[in-house]
């Protein structure tokens, strides 16, 4: 199946196609893995600004064109894609080197068994260790 344009993530989410969402999502779709906000202002610093990445960032997000994703180091970070749940559900691998956050669309989390009358929202896996670059 052929990747989807950057038009195309748009107008199937029902958002307005703009130069900054089109050259944000474009950079999600070429990176192989997620993105902090600091890296997203260095790499299209001369695209937007602070205020506007961060306001794309949440609609992003909103809509599920995006998910973040807590790594525990106090640093959200962002991946292309829509959020681990309802049938997306994936682990993310943390290197413990480099720090870079990998989606591991291969690995669904386990669902835990809660107890009687609880009711589980979202299941987060994070598998820490090295990647293949370091």
């Amino acid at each position: 199946m052929e990747k989807e344009s950057s038009i195309q993530v748009l107008e199937r989410k029902g958002l307005k196609k703009t130069k900054v969402r089109m050259a944000l999502i474009q950079h999600f779709m070429m990176m192989n893995h997620a993105q902090s906000y600091n890296d997203l202002q260095e790499a299209l610093s001369n695209e937007l600004d602070k205020s506007t990445l961060y306001r794309n960032l949440t609609n992003f997000e909103k809509v599920g064109i995006i998910h973040r994703i807590n790594d525990d180091t106090g640093v959200s970070k962002y991946a292309f894609g829509e959020p681990p749940i309802h049938g997306n559900e994936h682990a993310h691998f943390v290197c413990e080197d480099c720090e870079t956050v990998y989606c591991v669309e291969e690995l669904v989390p386990l669902q835990p068994n809660v107890p009687k009358g609880f009711k589980t929202k979202k299941v987060q896996t994070i598998i820490r260790g090295t990647c293949a670059d370091c």
